[in-house]
């Protein structure tokens, strides 16, 4: 059965910057807005902001300079290619999938896009436990939703119909 998680408010509005950045919304050596601007913008408390903040400094995508605000520092470390969008995974998603038989590695909370950028639709990330059955986890700025599979090729794929991508075979 799938489960459905709707992103805690500093992972929403992470994503959207990450969106910004990645769309070149936001260039690369451009200046973000500052946290009392982005709370306002967003409704939230500027620890909210502090939060998401620091989730874009983790991933490198944004740098602080003491008394001059956040500016972005590049679009992504991995394949330009592949779609640079993350996420993490909430507690009642990683309870569930603990459930299930696990590699030896282990189950990762962060999961990477594994679809070609740019692409229209929702991200993707793929995993895969010891018994060869695989779950995905598609997202978008606001929820993410993991669903478990047997099989993906291009006429059994649980994406919307003609992305851009591989696709697993277990």
């Amino acid at each position: 059965m799938p489960t459905v998680a709707i992103l805690a408010p500093y992972q929403q509005i992470a994503a959207e910057i990450r969106h910004e950045i990645v769309s070149g919304h936001l260039p690369v050596g451009g200046k973000l807005p500052s946290e009392h601007v982005l709370a306002a913008e967003h409704q939230v408390a500027r620890a909210t902001i502090q939060s998401a903040l620091r989730v874009l400094r983790t991933e490198g995508l944004i740098a602080s300079r003491k008394g001059a605000g956040n500016y972005v520092t590049s679009l992504a470390a991995a394949d330009a290619s592949r779609c640079p969008a993350r996420i993490e995974l909430d507690h009642a998603q990683v309870g569930w999938l603990s459930r299930l038989p696990l590699p030896p590695q282990g189950l990762d909370p962060v999961l990477h896009c594994e679809l070609d950028h740019p692409h229209p639709g929702p991200h993707a990330g793929l995993a895969q436990n010891a018994n060869g059955t695989g779950w995905w986890v598609q997202w978008s700025l606001t929820a993410s939703e993991i669903n478990p599979f047997r099989a993906c090729d291009e006429e059994d794929c649980p994406l919307y119909h003609g992305h851009p991508g591989r696709h697993h075979q277990p």
